[in-house]
């Protein structure tokens, strides 16, 4: 069974009448003003906006790390099995053996580090025995 539907025809209501547009003497003798952000200040806005992603980007991947004064590490007085190192905040076997030995391979050092304060780990305050 299938049925067909067939809209209704009304009679459309009358519009009413509008009347004649015509001009008023008297009126804006100037060009619109402009409603927005001046052309200047949109691209002052943009070149903020690329800078501060520029400066964001270069801050992220560690590209101003060079300017940052390095972790104050304070170094204890020598021992008799050799000297030691205070470990300050954010200090690994690897960056300790680093300054210690800032040129060359530095895995066997970050190994006798290892071996001689009995393992890799470490906290900020411990004093590590470097050994010779």
């Amino acid at each position: 069974m299938a049925a067909i539907l067939e809209p209704q025809r009304f009679p459309r209501p009358a519009a009413p009448t509008r009347p004649d547009l015509r001009l008023i003497p008297g009126g804006r003798s100037t060009a619109p003003t402009r409603t927005g952000p001046a052309p200047v200040a949109v691209a002052a806005a943009l070149v903020a906006v690329v800078l501060l992603v520029v400066a964001t980007l270069a801050v992220g991947r560690g590209a101003l790390a060079g300017l940052a004064p390095a972790p104050a590490t304070a170094e204890a007085p020598a021992t008799a099995s050799g000297r030691t190192v205070v470990v300050a905040p954010g200090d690994t076997l690897w960056s300790i053996a680093r300054r210690l030995q800032p040129t060359g391979d530095v895995r066997p050092l970050v190994d006798r580090l290892a071996a001689a304060n009995g393992g890799a780990a470490i906290a900020a305050g411990d004093r590590l025995v470097v050994p010779a």
